[in-house]
């Protein structure tokens, strides 16, 4: 599916951003089939509580990643957000090994709530042996963290992890204070990553989060700590995860719209800053729709969208991390949507 259709969906059917109440009558069912391309049985099993996903067109088709995920929730919209807001929770799923929350209600991030964050010991040699161009471990700019650890003493790898704490609490201090524009580039490679102007074109190529129809949440998101939503909430998480392919690292930061946008009765953005591996920016936004044409009930459709960008790989190594890095997107939404259905619902 083409980024122009999906932004028709959105626009005008898409989840009730902007749209007509003759419109909203004939949502999400409309949505799904006419912008997603889910077929009756897909529909059928999410009303069922079974989580179906897609992989869609990027807005980025060399190293984009879309994926869309949906279920049907039989519980209220208010606990699914007291739900999400607990991050402990996540470690009822067995992909977790370790998360913590910070900067909660404002309160400023201290390095001791990094202490548990470590890279294992296999990563922490990989480390030691990348290259510019040539490193499948992310640690903002690698040949400067290289020369600043003893690699021939016997702590090297509790020098590793210090340093990867004091550099992650100090990126995560200075995006609090500036955002992304403070958060500056990634130059663990031999092109700069600017972390705003691609998370920038992300969302302006996907168009889920349209900028004039949002309710303010794509200037939230983009322009924190500017351009804020009245009544919405922010937080910080850290988060150790193993899909398989190793631990991965990554630190987001969560934003809450209680007012939601037309039809979407609330709305949740998880935005990643940072990860040790795979993924450079990303990007999972969580729409809570009901279902209009059957009012009666009393539950809601939980609805994501995962949107990724990969580093700049090449050759056959893209491919590589291309499947691996869909298949874990497609996974994390599976997973994700499974947990809150399950622990929502009693599924």
């Amino acid at each position: 599916m083409s980024s122009k259709v999906l932004a028709a969906g959105v626009l005008s059917l898409g989840l009730g951003f902007g749209a007509t109440v003759a419109c909203a009558q004939r949502q999400p069912e409309t949505f799904f089939k006419n912008r997603i391309g889910l077929s009756d049985s897909d529909i059928q099993k999410m009303d069922q509580g079974q989580v179906v996903t897609k992989v869609l067109e990027s807005g980025d088709k060399k190293y984009g990643i879309l994926v869309f995920g949906g279920v049907y929730v039989n519980t209220s919209i208010e606990k699914f957000a007291a739900s999400y807001r607990d991050v402990k929770g996540l470690l009822e799923d067995k992909v977790y090994l370790d998360v913590q929350a910070f900067n909660e209600v404002g309160s400023p991030p201290k390095l001791s709530d990094f202490d548990r964050l470590a890279f294992d010991r296999k990563d922490i040699d990989a480390i030691q042996k990348c290259k510019p161009d040539n490193c499948d471990l992310q640690v903002f700019d690698v040949t400067a963290f290289q020369k600043q650890i003893n690699w021939d003493s016997s702590d090297k790898y509790d020098q590793v992890n210090k340093l990867a704490r004091q550099r992650i609490y100090d990126g995560t201090t200075k995006y609090i204070s500036g955002g992304l524009k403070a958060f500056g580039s990634y130059t663990d490679r031999n092109k700069p990553f600017n972390l705003y102007q691609n998370m920038k074109s992300m969302l302006d190529t996907s168009y889920y989060l349209p900028p004039d129809k949002s309710g303010g949440i794509y200037q939230h998101v983009l322009e924190y700590p500017d351009g804020k939503v009245s009544g919405a909430m922010d937080f910080f998480y850290w988060e150790n995860i193993d899909f398989g392919q190793g631990p991965t690292i990554r630190v987001n930061r969560v934003s809450m719209f209680p007012n939601g946008a037309g039809v979407v009765k609330y709305v949740v953005t998880n935005e990643q800053l940072y990860a040790s591996r795979y993924i450079r920016i990303a990007l999972q936004v969580f729409y809570c729709v009901p279902d209009t044409q059957n009012p009666g009930k009393s539950g809601f459709y939980l609805i994501e969208m995962n949107d990724s960008r990969m580093p700049d790989y090449g050759g056959i190594k893209l491919s590589i991390v291309r499947k691996i890095a869909t298949e874990k997107g497609v996974q994390s939404t599976r997973d994700i949507l499974s947990l809150y259905n399950k622990r929502l619902s009693g599924k």
